[in-house]
């Protein structure tokens, strides 16, 4: 059953976090007038929780926090209103003040809350989870008092609060159970590479070994582990796991495992009723990341508008800095080896470890820790499974880089290519929402969503921005032009057969001959020539010397134009146009072979805007090279020219 089938009642939604919004956007976007009503337990605005340990750290402001989670219009919201009960044959919830809210359909996006290990001392006071913003602003206001924090859990969230508590120069102690930091996105050699930067930037790490008990008389004074050993401690933060929100549902009679049972189309097992999230359970799996959320509340508003749609499952990067040291694992990577079919390649060199995992020719799976400029076409690579030749898997092995090229442009991806894997946005929208007049990144997450959870796709963004935006020539094009075309006519016709006759006759007015056959004219004409050598010179430095700063760099470059074709004009009249024999010829070549190349990369420069950056990137130095080796030999030629003309 649909939306249209299901009468005047609103479509109701339980859970105001990232999912829940996204399920109203969707839903707004699929039935643009319906009635859509929103619950959400917390007081406060949509938020995205995965920016947590930035604002605990200080590196993000609220406005970081709310960005891309604006809701649609006419939308009811109810935040600070917790849903106690469904009945799902009246078709109805209710809220904890026991107001009844019929509903249409109904879509819980619950999420999930911090896992609280029961061990003794678990209810002392200075133990902190780290889920929610009311956790964020009590740990917060906790940390002007104390001086040495145990963070439990080496996962993902655990790190990221290590990293934020160190920031304010707390001691800080990470224990893991597990044999290896998160251990569910990295392999053993990557782990330990993990441990070792963490623990040089001061943070202690205990691995193997967890709390069995919370040590203190009324206050955290340690925390007791399996192994014996006694941790001293004024504070404990929890990051021990999550666990799904599915009371609601449980209590209301829909299947449930660890989490709410879900098909292909979002759908609970009751009439009406569907599940996106971390509170949903597909295909045995419950996926404890957002982007898996946003691909399920697309799916669900397409179903729920009548619309074919299936959700096949997810796969999502896990992207993050660990002690300023980017961290990114995405795909069969995690805490197993690789399948027999497939085959792990490794590069590691230095602060760098990089690790690819491919089967039956295709990219699976990619972890990295360090830069990598490659990573945003490897995680597109692995969303594709694109394939990757053996000279590739040869050159990932020796140089780290898998193209060994410069990286494309965003705007040369498949439409379908996924931008930003939090939000699932793909290529294609971005480009829609850039074509209907999205100019900045702050547009572009406003209108699609992306950028607005974790923010590693921004670079992606401004990449894409840039390769949209209309390439403008460059400054005074037209006369820059204009000189080069003249210039490279000139030393054309050295090389035709357009050489000046001599005068063939005395009673003539005037010799045009005496230009390169008189001593006192050519001297003059040699000196002008040698001035104009050393003023292109000049200006050759003015890019190179910082000191030589008259005039903006765009004038000098087509005075260098001018100064190259009056240089030229004056060598006519200097030579009649001959090429000369032995020295003088070679001196001419040079001459005319500088010309060319100078005259080719200004005509070039005037039309770079329309040429494909890709072609333009290589295309120019090799312009630059030709003509800066064919410049060398002219001082030594011009000068054995000079010193032969008056030695003899």
């Amino acid at each position: 059953m649909t939306y249209a089938t299901q009468g005047d009642n609103p479509l109701v939604i339980v859970g105001a976090g990232p999912v829940g919004v996204r399920a109203a956007v969707e839903l707004r976007r699929a039935l643009p007038g319906a009635p859509i009503v929103l619950y959400g337990d917390e007081p406060w605005h949509p938020y995205n929780r995965v920016r947590l340990s930035s604002l605990l750290a200080g590196d993000a402001a609220w406005a970081d926090f709310t960005a891309g989670l604006a809701l649609p219009d006419r939308i009811e919201t109810r935040f600070g209103c917790r849903v106690a009960a469904i009945d799902p044959l009246a078709q109805c919830v209710t809220d904890e003040a026991g107001v009844v809210q019929p509903y249409a359909t109904l879509v819980l996006a619950t999420g999930s809350r911090a896992h609280i290990p029961d061990i003794p001392g678990i209810a002392l006071a200075g133990v902190f989870c780290f889920r929610a913003l009311a956790d964020a602003e009590a740990l917060q206001a906790r940390l002007a008092r104390c001086r040495r924090v145990v963070v439990v859990g080496g996962g993902l969230l655990g790190l990221e609060t290590a990293r934020a508590l160190h920031r304010y120069r707390t001691e800080v102690v990470v224990v893991e159970h597990h044999p290896r930091l998160m251990p569910n996105q990295l392999d053993q050699a990557a782990s330990e590479r993990l441990c070792s930067h963490v623990r040089a930037s001061g943070v202690e790490v205990v691995l193997d070994d967890g709390p069995m008990a919370i040590l203190g008389d009324g206050r955290v004074t340690g925390v007791r582990l399996r192994s014996g050993r006694v941790v001293a401690c004024d504070t404990v933060v929890l990051s021990t796991g999550i666990r799904p929100n599915i009371e609601l549902a449980r209590d209301a009679g829909l299947a449930f495992q660890r989490g709410i049972l879900v098909n292909d189309r979002m759908q609970a097992s009751a009439a009406g009723i569907y599940a996106v999230g971390e509170c949903a359970q597909h295909r045995g799996l419950v996926h404890g990341l957002v982007a898996p959320g946003f691909e399920q509340a697309a799916v669900a508003a397409r179903v729920i508008a009548g619309e074919p749609a299936q959700y096949l499952g997810s796969l999502s990067a896990t992207r993050l800095k660990v002690a300023n040291w980017p961290v990114f694992s995405m795909g069969e990577v995690g805490a197993w080896e690789p399948p027999d079919l497939a085959r792990a390649h490794v590069h590691a060199s230095g602060g760098c470890f990089r690790k690819l995992v491919i089967r039956r020719g295709r990219l699976v799976g990619a972890l990295a820790l360090g830069e990598w400029r490659e990573l945003a076409r490897v995680q597109e690579a692995v969303q594709q499974q694109r394939r990757i030749w053996p000279w590739q898997t040869v050159r990932f092995r020796s140089g780290g880089e898998i193209w060994g090229e410069t990286v494309e442009s965003v705007a040369a991806w498949p439409a379908e290519a996924t931008v930003c894997n939090c939000t699932g946005v793909t290529r294609g929208v971005l480009s829609g929402a850039i074509s209907g007049g999205c100019s900045s990144v702050a547009a572009l997450t406003a209108q699609t969503g992306a950028c607005s959870v974790c923010g590693s796709c921004r670079p992606l963004l401004d990449n894409l921005i840039g390769a949209s935006s209309p390439r403008e020539p460059i400054p005074l094009a037209r006369r820059l032009l204009a000189l080069s075309a003249w210039a490279m006519l000139l030393a054309t016709l050295f090389v035709l057969p357009a050489n000046l006759p001599y005068a063939s006759t005395e009673e003539i007015a005037w010799h045009w001959d005496d230009l390169w056959r008189d001593g006192v004219i050519k001297q003059i004409s040699g000196y002008s020539l040698l001035a104009l050598a050393a003023l292109l010179a000049l200006i050759g430095l003015r890019k190179r010397w910082k000191r030589l700063n008259l005039l903006a760099f765009v004038h000098w470059r087509w005075l260098h134009a001018l100064a190259g074709g009056v240089a030229l004009t004056v060598l006519w009249s200097h030579t009649g146009g001959r090429m000369g024999d032995g020295l003088n010829q070679w001196l001419s070549l040079a001459m005319l072979g500088a010309s060319l190349s100078g005259g080719a990369l200004a005509l070039f420069l005037t039309r770079e805007h329309r040429v494909a950056p890709a072609q333009a990137s290589a295309l120019r130095p090799t312009l630059q090279w030709m003509h800066t080796l064919l410049l060398w030999p002219l001082p030594v030629l011009l000068g054995f020219h000079i010193f032969k003309v008056y030695y003899y």
